[in-house]
C-alpha cells in the first residue's frame, strides 16, 4: 500500500473539546505539530483516526516530515492555511470542505465516475456495473483490450449466462474497496478475498481495470 505520507496528518483534525471550533482546533493542532509535540497533536485527532493509527506511527510520520511539517504546522497556528475538513463517504471516498469567511464550503465536486486513483477506478467500476452503465465500464477498459469491446458486448457479458457469478464478483469487490492497494509505477493491484486480486493500469493519467479478479 502506498505510504500515507506525513502531510496527511494535517487533515485528520478532530475537536479538542465540545466548545472548540474548527479554527481553534486547527491552530492548537498546528502549534503542537510545529513544536514536535506528537502526543498533544495526536490528542486532537478523531477517535476514528486514533483507532486506525497508533501514536507511535503518528509520531514517526510527524518526525519524518521534518522542516516541511513544522512549516505546515506554523501556517495552521498562524491561521495562514484555511481550516479543512473531510466527510467520509465510505469505501475510501471523501468530500473535502474548506472554511471561507466563517462558513464551510465544499472544496471540489463529487466525482462518481472518477479514475484519478486506483481505488477511485475500482469504485467507479463497481458503481457502473451496479447501475448497468456499460458506457462508463467501457471507459475503464485498457487500450490493448479495447478493440472489439462495445457497450453492447459488455452488457451481454455481464448480464449473460455468467450473470450470477459476475454479480458475486461485484459484491466481493464492493466489500473489498477499502483494502490496501499496491502501486508500482503505472500498475496497481489490490489483493482481496482468499485468492482474488484486482489489477489496474494507468493510461494518460487515468486508471483502467486490467483484471477485476
Amino acid at each position: 500500500m502506498r505510504r500515507r505520507g506525513a502531510a496527511a496528518i494535517l487533515f485528520v483534525l478532530g475537536c479538542a473539546s465540545r466548545g472548540a471550533g474548527p479554527s481553534a482546533t486547527a491552530a492548537a493542532f498546528g502549534a503542537a505539530v510545529e513544536r514536535g509535540d506528537a502526543a498533544a497533536a495526536y490528542a486532537l485527532t478523531s477517535a476514528d483516526y486514533r483507532a486506525r493509527v497508533p501514536l507511535a506511527t503518528f509520531a514517526a510520520e510527524l518526525q519524518d516530515g521534518g522542516a516541511a511539517m513544522r512549516d505546515a504546522g506554523r501556517a495552521l497556528r498562524e491561521g495562514r492555511s484555511p481550516p479543512r475538513a473531510e466527510v467520509d463517504l465510505g469505501h475510501g471516498e471523501a468530500l473535502g470542505l474548506v472554511e471561507e469567511g466563517g462558513a464551510w464550503r465544499v472544496d471540489g465536486p463529487l466525482e462518481p465516475w472518477s479514475q484519478r486513483t486506483p481505488r477511485a477506478a475500482l469504485r467507479t467500476f463497481v458503481r457502473a456495473l451496479e447501475a448497468k452503465r456499460y458506457d462508463v465500464v467501457l471507459r475503464l477498459v485498457p487500450a490493448r483490450a479495447r478493440p472489439g469491446v462495445t457497450v453492447e458486448s459488455l452488457r451481454l457479458y455481464w448480464e449473460g449466462p455468467s450473470a450470477a457469478d459476475n454479480a458475486q464478483l461485484v459484491s466481493r469487490l464492493r466489500a473489498a474497496l477499502g483494502s490496501p492497494i499496491v502501486e508500482e509505477g503505472a500498475a496497481a493491484r489490490m489483493p482481496y478475498g482468499e485468492r482474488d486480486e484486482a489489477r489496474l493500469v494507468r493510461e494518460d493519467g487515468l486508471w483502467k481495470i486490467e483484471d477485476p479478479d
